[in-house]
């Protein structure tokens, strides 16, 4: 068996899917110490989703003592409510975070569900939250972490600009946060996005996206870095920007994935080189870049900073990140997709990617059968394409996401293990 193989002991030879009786798709995972494996998504149309959760056993079979024989719904309003991302705390309770009522228009929303998919009644109102960062436009949270102190800091939109959030435990806003407020919008650039998130040892945080250089015509990825109070960090970044944005080929780039290696360097990923400032048309490549602690582009990864790996001549990409105990970097998303997907859009023609890259950032060859550092899984021929990655205890690669399956076919949670 070969690295990047399929894990045979993981659900049905190595790939599973969740059927909730309707559309749905996963955007995040959280691995729990035991092993089991928690995904979070929409259930439902686009326009009117819910919330869903589901957990896995280790073997990705569904855990009946979670939830409704494995699931968890949560309704907030009649619109358009996503989950974008997960986390486990110290307690063992599950903490999602994403969007209610339209990412266009809605709010921030969190939710607590303890060990058992229950929502969690000393948290917020009856174990959610929602708040509003910009008044009127869209509010919400794609990414999400825990800190040491059990606080719950969110990154993503507020309106026109970034948005940021931290809530404590209990889910009241965090007044040490962003001069006392809790919540904050903050302009990163001429127009960033913010998509992912790492919390340092040292209480700060670096975010990643993607920002308009100079023109709205032109996305490049973004790395950011916060102070723990949520200022940008003056000793990072361009300038004391506290921020660095990052070209390829002078097309757009647009980041969704940040990883921290052993030594502090920050990885980026995402999808570069697409005609589009918003990823739906070109030969769209999966791309990363490395950047020292203080956010210059680290020129000993990759080729000067980048790399970029092209299997298929449409849409590949990537939208998770983890970093295994080597250093190696590894990535899940997409392969073929004939459209790309623009930001988390539901996948169309495409299959689960899964890439991994050396510490240095070459693709590393002693992943996947043809020696090129990427696989490429499809469920049943239909839209299929990974959102998160996760290692378990094993070392062993777990990938999340969506698959078309069935007749009539349906987009579901789906779920992939690959040997490490």
């Amino acid at each position: 068996m070969t690295a990047g193989d399929l894990d045979t002991t993981f659900g049905t030879s190595g790939t599973t899917t969740v059927n909730f009786g309707q559309t749905s798709i996963a955007n995040a995972l959280a691995i729990q110490s035991n092993d089991k494996l928690v995904l979070a998504g929409r259930v439902g149309p686009v326009a009117t989703g819910d919330w869903g959760i589901a957990r896995l056993k280790k073997d990705g079979a569904l855990d009946p003592s979670f939830g409704s024989s494995g699931l968890v719904t949560i309704n907030f309003t009649t619109e358009e409510d996503v989950a974008r991302a997960v986390a486990i705390d110290s307690s063992g309770n599950i903490v999602v975070g994403g969007f209610v009522g339209s990412e266009p228009a809605g709010a921030i929303a969190f939710a607590r569900l303890t060990s058992s998919g229950a929502l969690d009644t000393t948290f917020g109102s009856g174990g959610t939250v929602t708040y509003r960062i910009d008044p009127t436009l869209g509010n919400a949270v794609r990414a999400l972490v825990i800190d040491s102190s059990g606080n719950i800091l969110g990154a993503g939109i507020a309106g026109a600009n970034p948005g940021l959030i931290r809530i404590t435990s209990t889910g009241a806003l965090d007044t040490t946060f962003a001069g006392g407020a809790g919540k904050e919008s903050v302009a990163i650039g001429a127009s960033g996005h913010l998509f992912a998130l790492a919390l340092l040892s040292s209480g700060k945080f670096v975010v990643a996206g993607f920002d308009a250089t100079g023109t709205t015509t032109q996305d490049d990825f973004l790395v950011a870095q916060f102070t723990s109070t949520g200022s940008l960090d003056s000793t990072f970044g361009t300038s004391g920007s506290g921020f660095t944005d990052t070209d390829f080929n002078s097309l757009n780039d647009l980041s969704f994935a940040v990883g921290l290696q052993s030594t502090g360097k920050i990885v980026l990923g995402g999808d570069t080189d697409s005609t589009d400032a918003f990823g739906i048309s070109g030969d769209a490549k999966a791309g990363w870049t490395r950047y020292s602690t203080s956010g210059a582009l680290d020129t000993t990864f990759g080729t000067s900073g980048k790399t970029q790996i092209n299997p298929t001549l449409v849409g590949d990409g990537v939208r998770g990140i983890v970093i295994d105990s080597s250093d190696r970097v590894v990535s899940a998303g997409f392969i073929g997709e004939a459209t790309d997907l623009a930001s988390f859009a539901d996948p169309v023609a495409g299959s689960f990617g899964v890439y991994r890259l050396t510490s240095s950032g070459a693709a590393d060859t002693s992943f996947g059968a043809a020696g090129v550092g990427w696989v490429r899984t499809t469920f049943a021929n239909g839209g299929d394409g990974g959102r998160a990655v996760g290692l378990q205890s094993s070392g062993k690669i777990v990938v999340v996401g969506g698959a078309t399956t069935g007749t009539p076919s349906q987009l579901n949670f789906a779920a992939a293990r690959y040997l490490s």
